[in-house]
């Protein structure tokens, strides 16, 4: 179903795109200088790909009717204005089966390689189980039935935002008071809606300013998936103040994010927006095949406070406007 939504979504973005453009640019990567001559538009990090749009969830039909223009242009600019529909099609082919037939196994388990065996192990699999049991739930069950199946009450709801909208996932807030640590999780690819701010996938600025006890001790820029990134503020601005108050009720308490897919990546960039906050400033980040979201340097900064969780060659998670640019050569 997910792949046909974004099928129907990325056909109806072309021909949306044509009707208000009138014509389609035939060769968008070369473009005339002033003396006539061809110019290649190359740019190692997408620059080509930077909005300049205020990034934020749309609050009007303006701001909506906006945020869909730039969504269709640039889903249309990454597929048709770039790829013949044979090549297109042979390079969606091609990239599921060579996803397939890797075998991470022979990559990242050589000889060097060591098993991960013992107590503490098997702990930390059963806490990552049951938070994966969590995300499947909560995109999938209604919200009484995910309740129901995972052994939470109304009264450890803090915060609920069910309904999905444009670049506004649905979420949650739980208090998980066995663990002592409050839990937000974000939904995955459930809608159209998500659909469309998954595919909002335009380059923005993001930085990350490491907190250490109290005070800056470092700045770290970068670039981000626009879609996401708004997705991410837009639950900072609704959630912070319910999380803030809590937390100064139980100071023991920790604060974990989790997220699965498009969920996953808007987790991992929240987790870099709260933890600019000295109350949140030790929150933590689990996410589940998340969708490809930063720049390298970003993911490094975040490495001691996201873990993400990938199955072998999960297309998701390496699945990006750089590896398009790749494979589009390679299809060429």
């Amino acid at each position: 179903m997910a792949t046909a939504t974004m099928a129907t979504a990325a056909g109806a973005a072309a021909l949306l795109y044509y009707t208000l453009n009138k014509k389609i640019q035939s060769n968008p990567l070369t473009g005339d200088d002033e003396n006539g001559s061809d110019v290649q538009n190359h740019a190692p990090l997408g620059i080509d790909r930077v909005s300049n749009r205020l990034i934020q969830a749309p609050a009007t039909w303006i701001e909506t009717i906006s945020t869909l223009s730039e969504t269709l242009r640039f889903t249309y600019s990454e597929t048709l204005g770039k790829w013949p529909i044979g090549d297109l099609a042979f390079g969606i082919s091609f990239l599921l089966k060579r996803q397939g037939n890797l075998h991470f196994g022979h990559i990242f388990g050589g000889n060097d390689s060591s098993r991960l065996k013992g107590p503490e192990i098997a702990a930390d699999l059963r806490y990552l189980l049951n938070l994966l049991t969590l995300c499947w739930h909560f995109s999938k069950k209604p919200f009484p039935s995910f309740l129901e199946e995972t052994g939470y009450s109304e009264e450890d709801v803090l915060l609920q935002e069910p309904k999905a909208g444009i670049l506004k996932p649905s979420f949650t807030v739980l208090v998980d008071h066995k663990t002592k640590s409050f839990l937000l999780l974000i939904r995955g690819t459930h809608s159209v809606k998500d659909t469309l701010t998954a595919v909002t996938g335009a380059v923005v600025p993001f930085h990350h300013t490491v907190v250490h006890d109290g005070g800056v001790s470092n700045l770290v820029l970068g670039y981000a998936h626009c879609g996401m990134v708004a997705a991410a503020r837009w639950i900072a601005k609704l959630a912070t103040p319910c999380i803030v108050k809590n937390l100064s009720s139980h100071p023991d308490y920790k604060l974990t994010i989790v997220g699965h897919s498009l969920g996953g990546g808007t987790a991992a960039l929240l987790t870099y927006v709260l933890r600019e906050r000295k109350e949140m400033s030790t929150a933590t980040c689990v996410a589940f095949a998340p969708a490809a979201c930063m720049t390298w340097e970003l993911a490094e900064s975040g490495a001691d406070f996201v873990t993400s969780v990938i199955n072998g060659a999960d297309l998701v998670p390496t699945f990006s406007a750089a590896s398009v640019d790749d494979l589009r050569a390679e299809v060429a």
